[in-house]
């Protein structure tokens, strides 16, 4: 084995981790985004469509009382 090897050989898995690292965090942030997305979808939905997330027992019991 040439220095000149070992040199790519440690090239490539210094950019390979680096890659590793970038699409980790890539995919966390995408995850991250959509997650609040949802939320937030669902919380327009809730707003525009009250009695769409109502449990059934919680409008009963407002009656009986």
């Amino acid at each position: 084995m040439t220095m000149e090897m070992v040199n790519q050989l440690i090239d490539a898995s210094i950019r390979g981790t680096l890659l590793g690292i970038s699409l980790f965090f890539w995919g966390f942030g995408l995850v991250a985004i959509w997650k609040w997305f949802f939320g937030v979808m669902k919380r327009l939905i809730g707003w525009l469509f009250p009695n769409l997330f109502k449990k059934k027992g919680a409008a009963t019991d407002k009656e009986n009382k």
